[in-house]
């Protein structure tokens, strides 16, 4: 009985989540996609996990911080020719801020931070956040830390 509820339970856990769906963002090399390449965008967002990824709404921000307020200067976004996959430009370096809606999902928000330099994006410092976006401290932790790496 053991065995069978140690083989089953995590198949019924996969089917779950697969029926009830998820939203999420993964932000991509541009690189490594030749339309996103051949237009030079910074980063490539694909939604994934939601029943009809073309329908979500992705928007990209520069965050910065000047003195004790953060700002956000909104970047372009613009869709590829596959569905759920956008092209994301500008912002040579900083943190970018890539936030998804979808109408399926009603309020429901994820969002990625990422920082970029202009050796490019760096993988490792990615921080995700599903379901509420990032709050203040977690923006002003981002934009800390990209200001360390980059002192001499």
């Amino acid at each position: 009985m053991k065995t069978m509820m140690k083989r089953t339970l995590p198949l019924l856990a996969i089917s779950v989540l697969a029926m009830g769906g998820g939203l999420y963002v993964e932000v991509g090399n541009p690189e490594a996609n030749p339309e996103a390449k051949k237009h030079k965008a910074t980063l490539v967002a694909r939604v994934t996990a939601c029943h009809e990824p073309a329908k979500s709404k992705v928007v990209a921000s520069l965050v910065n911080l000047e003195g004790d307020r953060i700002t956000r200067t909104r970047l372009k976004v613009e869709p590829l020719s596959t569905p759920g996959v956008w092209a994301v430009f500008g912002a040579a370096e900083g943190v970018i801020e890539v936030a998804v809606t979808n109408p399926q999902f009603g309020d429901y928000q994820t969002s990625t931070l990422v920082r970029v330099s202009r050796e490019g994006v760096r993988w490792a410092g990615i921080k995700r956040f599903n379901g509420t976006p990032p709050t203040l401290a977690d923006l002003r932790a981002m934009l800390t830390a990209e200001t360390a790496l980059n002192r001499p």
